[in-house]
């Protein structure tokens, strides 16, 4: 459990379920209507690119304290990237399946269609393969995330602190200015700059604030605060996501996505400090269990709306049924996996096998 931050763990659940009510509400019969809920929800997106950063930076700077090999930084980053896709691809494969078998049933995707499915499987879609007609389209994030991390980790592993001081500033101005030149807000993930996706550049931009986030937030943490310290830093922090969340959904007007990333920066980084009153409280088994069903959420939740799509108009009803269901096949998930590690079929495993027998 100390691996873990609840707070995080929490807010990473809210922003899934809001990203899937967003989808569900930009189907092309409702987004025309005036009761839809988060409109431009997307914004949660940003929400998980900063954590991930944060995340990412952590882990890097942990290695270097402990690393004792060798190896080249090019052998080091090839390793650590897969030791990114062990963990994260059981759940792309899981959902790779039910998605597999929902669009069958649905019955709308060509066979071209279904070849291009690969470069989701192999998370490859933000080099320029994606298709809008992709089986599991919100891998985009993690194709996108992998990327950056791959970019990222040689220079925070050779130039650590020369990266946290003046590379990583000076890359989130030149990177969100090339953003802003372009367009003047976050969204649109497909958008083609000429020589790559919005969504690569915006991902990359995101996850460099999250490590800078990270780098500010171990001196944070060696401030001392009283019990009016923390209950104001609380504040700031609920008013940061909250504002994000209200935003995303009676203001749409997405001229404000680089306010809102400023406040969940802010907010994020207050929750990683660990000095808000509500830390303790939420640092627990229920919040940890949110967080593992957020990335199951995530990827299963869009062919459920088309497969409801195709049988409801009613926004309400369709909106409590791919909720419904996108969690208990998120939870089935979780279970599904846990299971496969403890019989030793987990992805390492099967690599070794498959290599041994070929």
């Amino acid at each position: 459990m100390k691996k873990h931050n609840g707070v995080i763990g929490f807010w990473k659940f809210v922003f899934c379920i809001i990203i899937l009510i967003f989808h569900v509400g930009i189907e092309q019969k409702y987004y025309k209507i005036g009761t839809i809920l988060f409109r431009y929800g997307s914004i949660g997106v940003e929400f998980f690119f900063l954590v991930t950063g944060y995340l990412f930076a952590k882990g890097v700077v942990k290695e270097l304290k402990e690393d004792k090999s060798k190896n080249s930084i090019g052998k080091d980053t090839f390793n650590f990237i897969l030791k990114k896709l062990k963990t994260l691809f059981p759940y792309i494969l899981v959902a790779f399946i039910i998605d597999f078998i929902l669009q069958i049933i649905i019955g709308k995707m060509s066979t071209k269609q279904y070849i291009f499915t690969i470069f989701d499987v192999t998370l490859l879609s933000m080099f320029g393969f994606k298709r809008k007609t992709a089986l599991i389209g919100q891998s985009w994030y993690i194709s996108t995330m992998l990327i950056s991390m791959a970019l990222l980790y040689p220079q925070i592993k050779k130039y650590k602190e020369n990266y946290f001081y003046l590379i990583a500033p000076l890359t989130i101005l030149f990177v969100s200015g090339i953003l802003f030149h372009y367009s003047n807000s976050l969204r649109t993930p497909e958008m083609w700059l000429g020589f790559t996706y919005k969504g690569t550049i915006r991902g990359y931009l995101e996850i460099c604030i999250g490590t800078v986030i990270y780098s500010v937030t171990q001196k944070f943490k060696q401030i001392n605060f009283n019990n009016l310290g923390k209950i104001l830093l609380t504040l700031i922090e609920l008013f940061g996501f909250v504002s994000t969340i209200l935003m995303s959904n009676f203001y749409p007007n997405t001229s404000y996505d680089y306010i809102l990333l400023i406040l969940l920066s802010v907010s994020i980084l207050i929750a990683f400090s660990e000095k808000t009153i509500e830390f303790n409280l939420f640092n627990n088994k229920i919040f940890y269990f949110l967080e593992r069903l957020s990335l199951p959420i995530y990827l299963l939740h869009h062919p459920i709306i088309k497969f409801f799509d195709n049988y409801t108009s009613n926004y309400y009803i369709e909106l409590i049924c791919v909720i419904v269901i996108t969690l208990v096949l998120s939870y089935i998930t979780v279970l599904l996996i846990d299971y496969l590690k403890s019989k030793d079929y987990y992805i390492p495993k099967l690599k070794s096998y498959i290599i041994k027998e070929c």
